[in-house]
Parts: C-alpha cells; structure tokens; sequence
C-alpha cells in the first residue's frame, strides 16, 4: 500500500478508457482532464479531439501543440454524439456535424516534479508527456513504476493526485490501457521517474463560451 495518499481524484473522474492499438494516448488524456475540468457527468468524445488535431485523416499521434490547438478552436463533443472507433476510421471518415461541442483553453508549463505538484494543489489534472520505459507495462504493486528499462516509445497520461511513498514524493496518475493495466487504470510514478522520462506538461485554464 502507498504510505499516504495526500490528494486523489479518481472519485472527480470518469470511468477509465481503453484506447486500444490506435496512437490516441494523447486525446484520451486530454479528455481526462477536461471533463475534470468541466465537472463533467458524461463522456466527452477522445475520437472528435484526435480528428481535429490533425484533420488531414492520418492515424500517428498528435502533438500536445495540435490537441491544445483543437480544444480552442474546435472543442469536445460527448461521447455518445461520436463514440471512439476500436479501429482507425476509415479514410474520409469525419465526425457528425453540427453537435454540440465545448472548448477550452490551455497552457503548458515547465515539465518538472514541483510544477506538477503545484498543479494538483491548485486542484488542476494536468496532462503529462513521457517517454516511455520497460517498466511501464507491466507495474505491479504498491503500483509505484520504476524509471528505469529500455525506451520504447513516447505516451501520454493524466495527473490525477498526490501521495508519498518511501520517503518520495509520488504522483498518481491516470493511463489509457484500460481498467487491467495497474491499479484499475492508475499508478503512481516517483519523482525519479519524471525527472528521467518527464518531457511536456499541459494544464487546461478556461472554458471558451460561445
């Protein structure tokens, strides 16, 4: 067990996704921290996001420069108005139009341990880019992930409390693999861990109204 949970806001958020083989890590945490944002009750739509942040119908990721860009200007329909596709869309494919959507503004900030805290104290989730370590995959309990292990790519999560464990100051946070991948789609990573693999951090500020 983790020595003490300090801030958790797991019982604010949703119920965890699965982005399945499809590169929408990013979207997925983005949507994260914008219904936390909102307060939302219902799911807002990672599929609409990852569209917009690159509509030119290509299937790689987006970069955190393209997803902020897309909640301003575009913004986040609900789910149920464009649901996540399990597998690419077909080309051509587009979201509905004319649903009704919500916008946000977002900032990012210096990728370090101590701005992230200051996040969470202020009751934000803020969005992290890591690299992405061996250990990641596979993290067990007390669910704390080690830094250490081959790279195997880059990925994207949401912050979503803060703890200590050991002695360290650890983060809790959020990932998109479903409900089997850790705690129930949670784990916590250590100071040490951001520091090595810790590369870009975004916090949403406002909503956009119309």
């Amino acid at each position: 067990m983790i020595d003490h949970v300090e801030l958790d806001f797991r019982t604010r958020l949703l119920g965890v996704r699965d982005q399945g083989p499809r590169p929408t890590c990013l979207a997925h945490a983005v949507t994260a921290a914008h219904e936390h944002a909102r307060g939302s009750v219902a799911y807002l739509s990672p599929e609409y996001l990852h569209f917009f942040a690159d509509a030119t119908g290509r299937s790689s990721a987006r970069s955190m420069d393209q997803i902020a860009k897309a909640l301003h200007s575009h913004g986040q329909a609900q789910e149920v108005d464009c649901p996540y596709l399990p597998a690419d869309p077909s080309p051509g494919w587009k979201p509905p139009y004319g649903i009704p959507v919500f916008k946000h503004a977002s900032e990012p900030k210096m990728p370090d341990p101590g701005t992230v805290e200051l996040l969470i104290r202020a009751g934000r989730a803020p969005v992290l880019g890591i690299t992405l370590p061996e250990s990641f995959f596979d993290p067990q309990p007390p669910w704390v992930i080690p830094s250490g292990g081959r790279i195997r790519g880059l990925h994207a999560v949401t912050c979503a409390g803060l703890g200590r464990h050991q002695g360290d100051r650890i983060f809790l946070i959020r990932n998109s693999w479903g409900v089997d991948w850790g705690d129930g789609g949670y784990a916590w990573l250590d100071d040490d861990f951001l520091i090595q693999h810790l590369k870009q951090v975004m916090f949403l500020t406002h909503e956009i109204v119309p």
